[in-house]
């Protein structure tokens, strides 16, 4: 039966079978509801036609993307396919073996599993053919070889991660006496281990899988297999009642690793064959191991890739390229809703603009400011600033957010005062043009914001509000062509680096209490 696998925050959150026709939005109505501000009512629907499942999107404002590229038309899906609609991951699953809670790691059953535990210690690299007088050998090596050659051109180019893990289970299931199976990956962030994958022979199986966390741990730690051979028929697990209530017979767990670096753990038991795991199977899996762990990592760096490429597309717009850097770099997370952080916030406003919109035809005026905002965010992101808004022929921009990039308010003024001279030397050229002059007013305040994603469930932008929003917005308004004023919370953070001039208190729209501006004039 297919399925619909809803991820939230790269974990398991729910599960919905797909029926002929399954509707995905944010609508209550909607047979997988999304609760995703940017999924729209009736975002897309799925439905089987000749034996496959397809999905459309319905016209929705944000899209639907499958495996990171936009559903332009109906489009076949794959097992392990994921659905990604708004800022919610769907995964499209078909078989069986897909995680669900039917594994469980235990601290206490088979503790004793790793004093009985094999580990190949013989010759690792393969002898020559006249060197070996074995058959048994030879069938060995041939098999270790085909087993490596067939799974080497299943993963070869296959990047999604959810699938690999499936061709992983599926080539052991086909090549040893298996019942059971599991991939455990590690979280790229927590280091812990994460079911990502479960196969069972026995069609319809939900069985529990329990696994013990000591025998996990001790894989991890020496990078090396455990093979556990006859678990009820050995005196040593006459209280692990875990044991004999599943039925073990035989299990193996094998390290996934690559350049000394464990990604994760494979797993595997018999619930009927004693010895069912030997010294060659064990050699066998690590080798297949090795080569699923680099398969891993490749699929782990392509995604990580193609999350940068999102994360630069959406801020490179907005954000100087350092701090794109370093957003991509350290993974910083915008939180929707928003945060508190401490900030500095600037708004610049052309003088005289409306009067000049009147007299020059629209076409020049679209020129004008295209050129003007040029000059303008080159300056923003020269000092680190993030530009928030465009607001008709003003601006905003923010210092501090969303990351702290040291001395804010300093960066802020520095910033207003090039503006200021970017804007003159721009009026030279629009002069010798025969164009009148730009005269633009800056006004700045420092105070805590809050920051983050806001808006409604059609789209949704970065943003700061809060009261030093609002005073650097009314600071602005005060300020005159060519002027940049800066609030008292701004001038007791850089009085020592710039001239200012003290003006009079003056009593701003909103606030309750006359405001004291000071004027910049200079960088001391």
């Amino acid at each position: 039966m297919a399925r619909l696998v809803v991820m939230i925050e790269g974990k398991l959150s729910r599960e919905y079978t797909l029926g002929e026709s399954t509707s995905v939005g944010r609508n209550s109505t909607q047979d997988v509801q999304l609760l995703d501000r940017l999924c729209s009512k009736e975002h897309a629907v799925i439905a089987k036609s000749n034996g496959h499942h397809h999905i459309r999107d319905l016209g929705s404002r944000n899209g639907t993307f499958i495996n990171g590229k936009p559903v332009t038309a109906e489009h076949r899906l794959s097992e392990g396919d994921e659905i990604t609609i708004g800022g919610t991951t769907l995964i499209f699953r078909e078989t069986e073996n897909s995680p669900g809670g039917r594994l469980t790691i235990d601290n206490e059953i088979l503790k004793s599993a790793i004093s009985a535990s094999l580990s190949y210690t013989g010759e690792q690299d393969f002898r020559p053919a006249h060197l070996i007088n074995d058959p048994t050998e030879l069938r060995r090596d041939y098999e270790k070889l085909r087993m490596a050659y067939k799974l080497q051109r299943d993963i070869a180019l296959e990047h999604n991660l959810e699938r690999l893990v499936d061709i992983i289970l599926s080539s052991l299931f086909e090549n040893l006496d298996c019942d059971r199976g599991a991939v455990l990956l590690k979280d790229p962030t927590s280091e812990k281990l994460e079911l990502r994958a479960v196969k069972s022979r026995r069609e319809g199986d939900s069985s529990e899988i329990r696994i013990s966390d000591t025998v996990i741990q001790e894989v991890v730690k020496n990078r090396q297999g455990v093979v556990s051979s006859d678990l009820l028929g050995d005196a040593r697990f006459d209280h692990a009642q875990s044991v004999i209530l599943q039925g073990i017979r035989s299990s193996m767990s094998v390290p996934l690793v690559n350049r000394d670096r464990v990604f994760g753990v494979i797993y595997l038991d018999s619930l009927v064959t004693t010895n069912a795991f030997t010294q060659r199977d064990l050699e066998i899996v690590e080798g297949l191991a090795n080569q699923a762990a680099l398969a891993i990592e490749n699929s782990v760096l392509m995604r990580q890739r193609e999350e940068d490429i999102r994360l630069r597309e959406k801020f490179s717009r907005l954000l100087p390229p350092q701090v794109v850097d370093e957003i991509v770099k350290s993974r910083v997370e915008l939180a929707k809703g928003g945060i508190s952080r401490p900030s500095t916030v600037l708004f610049s406003d052309l003088r005289g603009f409306t009067d000049m919109s009147e007299r020059l035809a629209p076409e020049e005026i679209v020129i004008m400011l295209n050129e003007y905002f040029e000059l303008m965010v080159e300056v923003i992101f020269e000092f680190e600033g993030t530009l928030d808004k465009y607001m008709g022929d003003g601006l905003m921009a923010v210092f501090g957010s969303p990351v702290d990039i040291g001395d804010a308010p300093y960066k802020a003024v520095a910033a207003a005062l090039r503006m200021q001279q970017a804007v003159a030397d721009y009026n030279v050229f629009r002069k010798a043009d025969g164009k009148e002059p730009l005269y633009v007013g800056i006004g700045i305040d420092t105070g805590t914001v809050v920051a983050g994603y806001m808006g409604s469930s059609k789209t949704m932008n970065y943003t700061v509000i809060g009261p030093t929003v609002n005073l650097a917005s009314r600071l602005c308004g005060k300020a005159a062509g060519g002027e940049v004023l800066i609030s008292g919370y701004t001038y007791e953070e850089v009085k020592d680096k710039v001239e200012t001039q003290m003006g009079e208190a003056t009593q701003l729209k909103g606030f309750a209490e006359p405001v004291t501006p000071y004027r910049v004039t200079g960088i001391k």
